[in-house]
């Protein structure tokens, strides 16, 4: 109750009305009180003067009986309780008791006072009349002498319930009072709270993220300006966060889409920012790494290690860059370290470039005009010796000249070979050569590639099998440029299959693709050599280097892959290679 502003003020200010409405009861009903004897003492006095007056002549006299007689007849005039007393404090007659039977009243405050001020007053509960009662006393003076005292007292119990009926009044004007405060101050109070009990209610809502909430405005006092000052301040609010909201909307955008891996390290070593870019570089799964140290993100300590180099032993002012191999297989990655502070605070920040690629371009670019420079170089030497033979006096030598010229026509042919299968592949790589898939049995495909190489296949003692079932679903696929890739494959099988081996084609569906596959029993491929086998210029050993141009393979490639599919080899050395090709399924493939 009390932790409420309305019962707080409430009860305070009916705290303070009551106590002051009770001290001045008090003071009223001592008042009152005060009032009334006061008034009421001066005829009490005269009464009391008057009963003196007709006393004396009795006490004179020495007629008690007469005297006691007298006090009741004027007891019953006046209403009042009359008694003589003489001076030594015997009753000689009382208006209500009979004289002989009360004590001696020498004692008496009024008595006393009487004798020695001339009038006497004093109020006392009287054992007598069982009443509190007000006593006025006078002297009564016979032949120039104090004979005795009259005594004239009255009942308080009219005082008393005056004071009671004004206690009562009093009572009843507090009540109402209090009342009235209390409705007064709920009233003001709630005026006052309503606002702040919407403020309250707001600043929850803004603490669960609800920032349109707005409070009314109906007065134009403190509460009032207080209510105006936080709608103008929840407005900014909610444009300032609206604001940063972008920004950071706009900063997570930037940073998802970099091709660059970004890491936020704090001055502990802990990582505050990790973008996507950064654990696809490091190959991390996809999990939350805020608050964990680099060196858990991370896993590398080389890297780590220029972190913390960059923090400590440079003191935080350099920017580094340093290439890092990371991970497995081996990445090769460009680190920038860049120092960050913001006043006290110190963070770092790691881009990181994967460079795996570019470096693995630059060596197929080095190894291709490694390769096509040495392709040429045998029949170009080769020619050149011709030449300078004939030159030398061959060529007067008819039959020479003869087998000198059809040498060089085989090393011309050779090398228009060559040049035309690096345009090929050339167009293929950059997406001239156009493609015309469409669905096609896998039949038409495979059986005039094989019948082709039959006869080659017999000449080679190789037994060439086609294993294809008819019920395979369709492919999508470009007939000719497959028949390419399968002539190929079957060629290579034929050439590297010593007599009395065997080279089987053969097709199978799995998923939403058809995979046929060139399985011959000669040789085989080095495990070494079976991840470069399919790049340009590529030979895997002397036995297998013999003839060719080394780019067929790399043709083939490129082909199945613009078709949508994948070409991979399996072999172990010694016991054959088996080459596979997947192609879609024509029903499972939009055209």
């Amino acid at each position: 109750m009390f932790r409420s502003i309305r019962w707080r003020i409430g009860i305070s200010s009916l705290t303070l009305i009551v106590v002051c409405m009770a001290i001045l009861s008090v003071y009223l009903l001592n008042y009152v009180r005060e009032y009334y004897l006061s008034n009421l003492g001066p005829q009490l006095v005269a009464q009391a003067n008057l009963v003196a007056a007709l006393a004396e002549k009795h006490i004179t006299s020495g007629g008690s009986d007469d005297l006691d007689a007298l006090v009741k007849r004027l007891g019953q005039q006046t209403k009042s309780r009359l008694t003589v007393i003489d001076r030594n404090g015997v009753v000689l007659g009382d208006s209500m008791e009979d004289p002989a039977t009360m004590e001696n009243h020498g004692q008496r405050p009024e008595f006393l006072q009487a004798l020695s001020a001339g009038v006497g007053e004093g109020s006392r509960y009287s054992s007598t009349a069982r009443l509190d009662m007000l006593y006025v006393a006078v002297p009564i003076h016979a032949n120039g002498d104090v004979a005795g005292v009259a005594r004239v007292s009255l009942p308080l119990q009219e005082v008393n319930e005056s004071q009671q009926r004004a206690a009562s009044t009093i009572a009843f004007a507090i009540s109402l009072t209090g009342a009235l405060v209390i409705l007064l101050a709920f009233l003001v109070t709630g005026m006052a709270v309503r606002p702040v009990k919407q403020l309250t209610q707001m600043v929850r809502a803004f603490s669960a993220g609800r920032l349109d909430q707005r409070i009314r405005v109906d007065s134009q006092d403190e509460v009032g300006e207080l209510a105006e000052a936080f709608n103008q301040m929840s407005e900014r609010l909610e444009e300032t966060i609206e604001t940063v909201s972008n920004e950071r909307n706009r900063m997570a955008a930037i940073l998802s889409s970099m091709a660059d891996g970004i890491i936020i390290v704090d001055g502990e070593g802990k990582v505050t920012l990790l973008n996507e870019a950064s654990q696809r570089i490091l190959r991390l799964p996809r999990q939350d790494y805020l608050g964990h140290s680099l060196i858990e993100v991370v896993r590398d300590h080389e890297l780590a290690r220029l972190v913390k180099d960059s923090i400590e032993r440079r003191g935080g002012q350099e920017i580094m860059a340093r290439l890092v191999e990371t991970g497995v297989p081996r990445r090769i990655l460009r680190a920038v370290i860049t120092p960050i502070k913001e006043g006290e605070t110190r963070h770092t920040l790691v881009v990181l470039q994967d460079l795996t690629e570019l470096r693995r371009a630059e060596t197929v670019r080095r190894e291709f005009v490694a390769n096509v420079s040495h392709e040429l170089r045998t029949p170009l030497a080769s020619i050149k010796a011709l030449v300078e033979t004939l030159r030398d006096g061959a060529l007067e030598d008819t039959a020479a000249a003869k087998d000198f010229l059809t040498r060089m026509e085989t090393e011309v042919d050779g090398l228009t070979q060559l040049v035309g299968e690096l345009q090929e592949l050339s167009r293929i790589e950059s997406g001239q050569v156009a493609l015309k898939p469409e669905p096609t049995a896998v039949l038409t495909l495979v059986v005039p590639a094989t019948e082709r190489l039959r006869t080659q296949a017999e000449r080679s003692g190789v037994t060439l099998t086609c294993d294809v079932s008819s019920q395979l679903p369709d492919v999508l696929a470009d007939g000719v440029r497959i028949q390419q890739v399968l002539i190929n494959l079957v060629h290579n099988a034929i050439k590297f299959t010593p007599p009395g081996g065997q080279v089987t084609v053969s097709a199978s569906a799995k998923d939403t693709a058809i995979c046929l596959s060139v399985a011959d029993t000669g040789i085989g491929i080095p495990s070494d050599d079976l991840p470069r086998i399919f790049e340009r210029f590529y030979k895997a050993d002397k036995s297998r280097s013999t003839g060719g141009t080394g780019l067929g393979l790399a043709i083939a490639k490129h082909i199945v892959q613009a078709h949508g599919g994948d070409i991979w080899a399996e072999s172990l050395e010694g016991h054959g290679a088996t080459f596979i090709f997947s192609l879609p399924i024509a029903a499972g493939v939009p055209e």
